[in-house]
């Protein structure tokens, strides 16, 4: 009998902690740096108001302890597009997050938002994806992005351009760190101006001039090249004449502004330079305008820093520069500028540690990799953070520029208008369409494409 009791009160007691143990890995309360398979925040990270990792270091870094070996994340992907940034910057990571594993694939970045639309709900996306600022609004609404809370927007005031901050904001939340921002400048060729005895032109009028003297038509040598029927390239050829795209804030879809005096006038000037440069618009484009300069075929190019690694291995040793768009009647143009931003993924399944990656490609150790690696400007107020910046005369260049931009707008309907303003331009330059009839043209197509696209 007493066998019996005993007995009873064992398994009883065995029940009790059974119990117990099962409540207790089921209460949510475990690390999840314990278990890198834990999801760390299931609801994909759209509560705003959780805690923010710092991704401060906490120890000291000549001992290895970089204090983030609390974030745990398997196979966590980064679609980048250039490689060996990709390369510099997956070894950082898995130096600074040592519980996680990194991976990443190269994607232009011109598809991430598209591929992490159609590859994401399944689970078969990356984490972090890099991409145009243009196409933030358009992933935010098909709601591809992952909030990053006040903390990132608190990091960069002060220390990245404001215009850079705009480009990662969207119906009050912070999606996406700027990374690098480019703009189209003027890129010339000393040496062979110096030899036709020309001077850098400062004005248009001065180029127009310049070209009467060096151009040979027969042999198809022109002072000056550019992609005409590019609306990114061609657009400070509106902004000189008063084009203000989608109002002054350039964010209102209800003033694209295409059929407009200014545009007219702007398509006017256009027209005229098909004089110093008669080449069919089709056959104006990165062969013949980038390539032509690197073989030092050419005085001038309008194009932007993406183009300043291949002049400086390719090119036979010429003295070259880049400097601002000259004038126009006077007026200094305004170029697009555009922002390769960073964004994290809503289907992730480590949100925090994702954070602290982008926090880490924001930091001045992350900027410094996108200059060596890549060679473009860091998105940065300060040139002095990145060594080596503040004496590359090329990037400078480029910098002179920026302070002459707006950029490209990131409102979904930016997606009507390319399409749109190239036809026009196209049009003009081909002698197909008046400058009236163009502007006309491309506003019906434009509200056209905008009246689909809202069905």
């Amino acid at each position: 009998m007493k066998k019996r009791k005993l007995l009873a009160l064992l398994l009883g007691m065995v029940m009790v902690l059974s119990l117990a143990f099962l409540t207790a890995c089921g209460n949510g309360d475990d690390d999840p740096a314990d278990d890198p398979d834990v999801e760390e925040n299931g609801d994909n990270g759209e509560d705003d108001n959780e805690p923010e990792p710092d991704g401060e270091d906490n120890g000291d870094e000549s001992d290895g302890d970089t204090g983030d070996a609390q974030f745990g994340g398997e196979n966590f992907m980064l679609w980048i597009d250039n490689e060996d940034y990709a390369i510099a910057l997956v070894a950082a990571l898995s130096e600074r997050f040592p519980n996680s594993s990194f991976d990443y694939e190269i994607v232009g970045g011109t598809d991430t938002v598209e591929d992490l639309a159609l590859a994401g709900p399944g689970g078969h996306g990356a984490d972090i994806i890099l991409f145009p600022h243009d196409q933030l609004a358009g992933a935010a609404n098909q709601g591809l992005l992952l909030p990053l809370g006040p903390d990132i927007g608190a990091a960069m005031q002060g220390r990245v351009p404001e215009f850079a901050i705009g480009t990662v904001q969207h119906d009050g939340h912070y999606l996406g760190v700027p990374l690098r921002m480019e703009s189209v400048a003027l890129f010339y060729n000393r040496t062979l101006l110096e030899e036709n005895g020309l001077e850098v032109a400062t004005t248009w009028e001065e180029i127009i001039d310049q070209a009467g003297e060096y151009n040979d038509v027969a042999n198809s040598d022109f002072l000056i090249r550019w992609e005409p029927g590019n609306a990114f390239f061609s657009h400070f050829i509106l902004t000189a004449h008063g084009f203000e795209l989608f109002g002054p804030d350039h964010n209102d879809p209800d003033l694209v502004n295409l059929n407009s005096a200014e545009v007219i006038a702007g398509l006017e000037f256009l027209e005229g330079l098909r004089e110093i440069l008669p080449v069919p618009a089709d056959d104006l484009n990165w062969d013949t305008v980038h390539g032509a300069f690197v073989g030092g075929e050419v005085p001038y190019v309008i194009t932007g820093p993406w183009s300043i690694p291949y002049i400086m291995s390719d090119s036979d040793g010429f003295e070259w520069g880049v400097k601002t768009i000259p004038t126009i009647n006077g007026v200094q143009p305004t170029t697009f500028s555009g922002y390769h931003i960073a964004a994290g993924s809503s289907f992730t399944d480590y949100s925090d540690l994702t954070r602290a990656v982008l926090e880490f490609m924001m930091s001045d150790e992350g900027l410094q990799m996108v200059y060596d690696e890549i060679g473009v400007m860091p998105a940065l107020i300060d040139e002095s953070i990145v060594n080596g910046l503040a004496d590359d005369l090329f990037l400078l260049g480029v910098a002179a520029q920026m302070e002459h931009t707006h950029p490209m707008p990131g409102i979904p309907e930016m997606s009507q208008y390319w399409d749109s303003a190239d036809a026009m331009l196209a049009s003009v330059w081909e002698g197909l369409a008046t400058p009236e009839e163009a502007a006309a043209n491309a506003e019906e197509t434009f509200d056209a494409g905008r009246a689909l696209a809202d069905q």
